[in-house]
């Protein structure tokens, strides 16, 4: 957590096995096991169904302030000096909406009952959490794009622009606070290259620079760590199959 003095809190559920929990514990963070809330809006067996389950953020109560990261987050750079900032605090993801990757809570029983009792009736512009979060916090705080940057090549960014960002993931030393992996995660791919690339509807998402830079963090990880990073068998089979449609496809990045 690139120096934080803070208590380093993680909050799991049921599904997270006692291997993983121990490696969390390894890595110096404190293993609370929360009851998961469902979103009632969404599929069965759906990546959103449990997103609900943040508002639990809101019943650390035994802490008047938190900042709070997604699980597919890379902290490059300490971000202790947020503690100053407000509830909510967060970068803007589009128009006046905040992504909710990095936010700055305080923590309230009364907010967690509030955020619970409207599930049935706000609609998520994006079926999940972040959506919900600005129906209810509709007046927050902007941080600069660099606390939480989106790891994302638009559809309107330019060569200058896609440049720029390159640059932003590979700097050394780091010019960002965070990077947000969006799409599929460095620690979900072969360390080779980004295996976005692999599946057009994730290109979007592809990083080489922003890929070595997460291998670069997990290189300088104690071996001990490591054992719990590895690819499961069914992974890898789903990263060959996807490596060779994109062969098949003849996508132009060439990675295959």
């Amino acid at each position: 957590m690139s120096g934080s003095t803070r208590d380093l809190i993680i909050l799991v559920d049921d599904s997270i096995s006692e291997h993983d929990r121990s490696g969390l514990e390894l890595a110096g963070w404190q293993v609370r096991t929360i009851q998961r809330i469902r979103n009632p809006k969404a599929e069965r067996d759906s990546y959103n169904e449990w997103n609900y389950s943040k508002f639990r953020l809101w019943q650390l109560t035994d802490y008047d302030k938190i900042i709070f990261i997604d699980s597919d987050l890379l902290i490059l750079r300490n971000i202790d000096f947020l503690f100053r900032m407000p509830e909510i605090s967060a970068i803007g993801n589009d128009g006046p909406l905040f992504n909710s990757g990095v936010m700055v809570i305080e923590p309230s029983n009364c907010t967690f009952q509030l955020l619970i009792d409207h599930v049935n009736e706000i609609e998520s512009y994006n079926g999940g959490d972040q959506g919900y979060l600005n129906e209810i916090f509709t007046w927050w705080h902007r941080i600069p794009k660099h606390m939480n940057f989106l790891k994302h090549f638009w559809i309107g960014d330019d060569d200058v622009v896609r440049r720029k960002k390159t640059q932003l993931f590979g700097a050394d030393p780091p010019v960002l606070y965070v990077i947000h992996y969006l799409g599929s995660k460095p620690w979900m791919c072969f360390r080779d290259y980004d295996c976005n690339w692999n599946v057009d509807i994730l290109q979007e998402f592809a990083s080489d620079a922003a890929h070595r830079r997460w291998w670069k963090v997990y290189d300088e990880m104690p071996e001990r760590l490591k054992q719990h990073c590895g690819l499961k068998t069914l992974q890898k089979a789903q990263l060959e199959w996807d490596r060779r449609e994109a062969e098949k496809g003849n996508y132009r990045d060439g990675h295959w």
